[in-house]
């Protein structure tokens, strides 16, 4: 007979939009002890998960909870899949990646709620930013980002490789300013993670709820997801110059194209494609601050596809 499950060290990581924080989890699951099992809980802002199919293909138990259901007040899509999720893998470590869209402040309180008192060791959340961000007033007006920074214990400097002296200092400025609500913070580059911030303890009761103080708030924003047939092979070279010439805050992508299944990132007008396993769904998921026309989209992707006959060999 299986164990009472008990005490299961639990993160969060949070970040605005593109900020890496698959990327960070990844990293971060090449310090896992070789006798622990972790498993991840992914919230994806679309109805299909991009995330999820990455972290599954690393070999990571994965359970994806479907379009803003995690942050939301009642919680209960999200109580749902942890259950599910520690009853199946019964991990000795919970990582949760919410949104880049969503508030946390509900996930931390369900967290710490008494149905999984005993149950999880709520330890430290981490909240990853994209120092440039910094720079814009949108982002330090905005309500979803500040909620993010207001419940951090650990606030992470990423993309660091791309950022000027001054984003550092903007980012030192701004977490002096902070200061009381973290218990560390740091500098990196592509998501890497000190192991030691996921053993610290995460402090609610110290944790002031953010006071907006400007109409300004980046967090009106759009998703739209689709699938794709898994007998549409794109080009390449025209699919990246279609991405390219989009108009969105985030993009992501598992293809099949004329060199292979491929992940699309793109985030801040840059994008990255890279090889990927070959996957059993195929997907498209688009965050802007207008409406994606899906008409537009389809018809796109049928025009830099290549003819697949059937009867090829």
């Amino acid at each position: 007979m299986n164990e009472a499950l008990s005490n299961i060290a639990t993160n969060v990581i949070t970040g605005f939009l593109g900020v890496g924080k698959t990327t960070a989890i990844l990293d971060w699951l090449k310090s896992k002890p070789q006798d622990e099992r972790w498993s991840v809980l992914v919230n994806e802002a679309g109805q299909v998960g991009v995330d999820g199919k990455v972290m599954e293909d690393a070999g990571i138990a994965v359970k994806q909870v479907p379009g803003g259901c995690m942050c939301c007040a009642s919680g209960l899509p999200m109580q749902v899949a942890i259950n599910q999720l520690l009853i199946a893998t019964r991990p000795h470590r919970l990582l949760i990646e919410p949104s880049g869209m969503g508030h946390p402040r509900n996930i931390l309180k369900t967290l710490a709620s008494k149905e999984y008192q005993g149950v999880l060791d709520l330890r430290a959340c981490l909240c990853l930013i994209d120092p440039r961000h910094l720079s814009d007033q949108r982002y330090l007006d905005s309500e979803l980002f500040m909620d993010q920074v207001s419940v951090a214990d650990v606030l992470v400097a990423n993309k660091t490789d791309q950022c000027s002296a001054a984003d550092q200092q903007r980012f030192n400025d701004f977490t002096n300013s902070v200061t009381n609500t973290i218990q560390a913070s740091g500098w990196v580059t592509h998501g890497k993670l000190e192991p030691a911030w996921m053993e610290l303890a995460h402090l609610p009761d110290s944790r002031p709820a953010w006071v907006k103080t400007s109409k300004g708030d980046s967090s009106h924003l759009h998703s739209f997801s689709m699938s794709i047939a898994d007998d549409l092979i794109l080009d390449i070279v025209k699919l990246q110059v279609f991405i390219d010439s989009l108009q969105v805050e985030r993009l992501k992508a598992i293809v099949k194209t004329n060199q292979g299944v491929v992940f699309i990132n793109h985030v801040n007008g840059q994008t990255s494609i890279s090889p990927v396993n070959d996957s059993d769904s195929y997907r498209l998921e688009i965050v802007s601050t207008t409406p994606v026309d899906e008409v537009v989209i389809k018809k796109v992707l049928i025009n830099i596809a290549f003819v697949v006959l059937k009867n090829d060999i």
